[in-house]
Parts: structure tokens; sequence; C-alpha cells
């Protein structure tokens, strides 16, 4: 038994049962349950019940066993003075409050149904990636799509918490924190971290003054990034190696160690190498960036500032001192190569989906920008849906994504409640629940 699932019973399962009553055999009533507390404090707040005739308003405790109050030394926390009802499975003590009156319990394992129990059991201990697989077809499409339309709202309220982070540490630089977003998707997922700590170790400002300056931009980053140490036999990497010793001491810069980047088990077009080459490009060509972003008048035009070109050595190499090799038979024209170099469709939606609608929807929230809201979800609308191991598990279960609005849905759903076997959180855990 958990207290998770109890908190789900006093919520959900005991509205109607008329004979509730406490251990000591008052009557209870159930006006209201109270609002659920997800954070510290009593599990509900402003909680309406009439115990014995008489109404009392305020909030309600869950335990698995009623000593855990004094465990969790509750009688000493002025959090839990106002507690009129202690719920739990099994009342092995009385507990007291703060001013040592006692307080009325009730043992929830009286009148929780049989049929309810055993769904949970069922899904909270299947052995199943996805516990409810074998009946989630039979939820109606109303029920699952309102569902997904929450979990949308969850997974970019989780994601702009992580910006809001970024913003306190930047002071409100809406551009720095695009900048550490972006840089941090770019890498995804094997060389994520390093892209972020190479964000952190080349400031934005600094990047500004390359501006329009691709060769000045890739000097930077790729310097920083540790990349330009050693010998090289190629006259382009050894000017970016003398440009950067230049900026290194004027800058005082502290570069990052080579040793951070992976490439081993990377298809050459994600090597990080490239994609440092293709950021200088974008940023070179469009910084500011967030700006342009949000000046951007649709999708298409952001799809074109994430595509700019890297330079010229770039269209022939994936790293320094390896130039790409034709393979036989093939005779691609210089604009084919030149398309090949810059980051490639399904790259640029999961930046769109990562870095661009995160930064939006959070932008439209502090500026109280309901359209610019919309218009972060919108592009979900407008983009492909994601294609991984995940949203193939939902569509061997029968459940399609139109766009990338519902692959997010799904992952959502996946990670955050199939995978944590949070059932009695989940809408259709609920309404499996219901069933019986």
């Amino acid at each position: 038994m958990t207290e998770e699932f109890l908190q789900y019973i006093w919520k959900h399962a005991l509205a109607g049962i008329t004979d509730l009553r406490t251990s000591d055999g008052k009557r209870v009533e159930i006006i209201r349950p109270g609002i659920h507390n997800s954070d510290a404090g009593p599990d509900f707040f402003n909680a309406q019940l009439s115990i014995d005739g008489m109404r009392w308003a305020g909030n309600v405790e869950v335990h698995v066993r009623s000593s855990a109050w004094g465990q969790h030394k509750h009688q000493l926390d002025d959090a839990y003075k106002n507690v009129i009802l202690h719920a739990v499975w099994d009342d092995d003590e009385p507990v007291f409050g703060a001013g040592g009156l006692p307080i009325p319990a009730i043992e929830l394992k009286k009148y929780i149904p049989k049929d309810v129990c055993e769904k949970y059991t069922a899904l909270r201990y299947s052995s199943k990636d996805i516990s409810c697989e074998s009946e989630i077809g039979n939820i109606d499409l109303l029920s699952l799509h309102s569902w997904m339309e929450r979990l949308v709202a969850e997974r970019l309220e989780r994601k702009s918490d992580r910006i809001a982070l970024k913003l306190n540490n930047t002071i409100n630089n809406w551009e720095e924190v695009f900048y550490h977003t972006f840089f941090g998707n770019l890498g995804n997922p094997v060389n994520s971290q390093p892209f972020e700590t190479l964000a952190s170790a080349v400031p934005y400002k600094l990047l500004l003054k390359q501006k329009n300056d691709i060769f000045g931009t890739e000097a930077l980053l790729f310097g920083q990034a540790g990349l330009l140490g050693g010998e090289f036999t190629e006259d382009y990497p050894k000017e970016l190696q003398k440009e950067y010793l230049y900026m290194k001491h004027k800058f005082d810069l502290t570069p990052m160690q080579k040793s951070e980047w992976k490439f081993m088990r990377i298809r050459p077009l994600n090597f990080p190498t490239l994609r440092i080459a293709q950021a200088s490009a974008i940023i070179s060509e469009h910084a500011p960036l967030f700006r342009k972003i949000i000046e951007a008048a649709g999708i298409n035009d952001i799809k074109g500032i994430l595509s700019a070109e890297p330079s010229a050595y770039w269209q022939g190499h994936y790293n320094f001192g390896s130039p790409r090799i034709r393979k036989k038979g093939i005779n691609k024209s210089s604009a084919d190569e030149k398309t090949t170099s810059a980051i490639g469709d399904s790259t640029i939606n999961m930046l769109i989906i990562n870095a661009v609608v995160p930064i939006l929807f959070m932008y439209g929230k502090r500026s109280f920008n309901e359209e610019m809201c919309r218009r972060a979800i919108d592009l979900l609308h407008k983009l492909k849906p994601e294609k991984n191991h995940i949203t193939d598990e939902w569509k061997r279960l029968g459940i399609t994504s139109a766009d990338a609005y519902d692959s997010q849905a799904l992952i959502e759903l996946r990670k955050s409640y199939c995978d944590e076997k949070k059932c009695v959180r989940c809408a259709i855990g609920h309404r499996l629940m219901k069933k019986g």
C-alpha cells in the first residue's frame, strides 16, 4: 500500500459512501475533500467535513499508518495545526495535534472498493513498461486527447521552469538564455553536456562581437571547445588556431578539454565539430538570435534561421583533417554538397521543439502575452511527429501522433507517468480504476 494510492482514494473514490466513520465510531460526511497539495505540508488543504454532526473546515493528512504522524513529528510543526482528520490505511496508534487534542482518524481500508484496489495493484506492480497496454485501447478518443492537452502543458511548464532558472542566473537576459538553451540541445543527446559547458565558456556578448564574421566565430567556439590544440596539416584549422590564440590572450579565456567531446559511435553528420560549425554560421549570420526568433513571421522563417550554411571548409569535412569521402558512382553538384552541410530537417525540428517552443512559451507567460503562448503551441502542430522508441511503442498499441504536439504528449506520458508507475495521477489510469 502507498500514500499516493490513499491520496487518490481520498480525492476520488469515497464520494457517495454514506456510512463513513472514524475509528471511534463517529459518522463522517465529506462535503469537500480539499485541494491536493503536492508540496510540503498537509496532503489536502481547505477540506470541509461533517464529523458527528459538527461541520469542520481545515486540512486532511494521509498516511499508510497513523504512527507515521509521530515519526514525522507533525505535532511539532505549525503547518499541521489545522489538520481536522487523519486518513490512514491502518490506525495503529492515536495521534494528537499541536495543542494536545486528539485528531480523529478514518481507516480507508474499510471503504476502498475491492475492484479499485485490485486494479491499482495490477497497474502499479505490472512488469510491463506501459502498465495499461492491454486496456488503453478501450479509452475513448475524447478522453485521451483531453489528457494529451494537459500532458503538453505539463511538459512546457517543466521546460519553462528550467528556462526560469536560467533567467534568474542571467538577470532576465533572454538572448543569453536562448543561446544556452539552443546550445544545450545541439548535442542531443550524447554531447548535450559538453555543449552546455561550451555555452558557459563563451559569453554571448563576446560572440556578438564576431557578428557577420564566421571565421572569428568559429575560432572562438572551436578554441574554447578545446578542439584547436595540437598540430594541423591543413591551412584553415591552422588559421583558426592562430586567431584563437590571439583571442585567448586578449580575453583571458580558458578552454574546455578536448576529451569532453564524444565522437565514438556517432554518425559523422552529428559530430560535435560539424555542429559547432553550423552553430557558428547561425550565430554569425543571425545574431541576436532570440530577437530574430521573436520577429520571425512563421515556422519557415525560423527554419531559415536554423538552416544557415557553415563555412566552405565544412562543406567537405566532418572533422578537422578528415575530408569527406565521396562514394564512388555518386556525382553530387556543389549545391547538393552544400545542402548536406547545414543542419538537417529532423535536427531543426528537434531544436524548434526543445529550444524555440519552450522559450517562446515562457516569454509569453512572463510578458502576459497569450498570443505568444499560442504561437509556441501552434509551432508544435506544424511540425511532423517525432519518431523514436517511445512513439514507436505507442504506435504498436494503436496510438499514433498526427504532429509534434501529439508526440510531445506521448513522450511526457511515458516518461513522467508510465516509467514512474504514477497510474493514479494519470487520467487514463483514473478512468480504468473507475471502471474496476
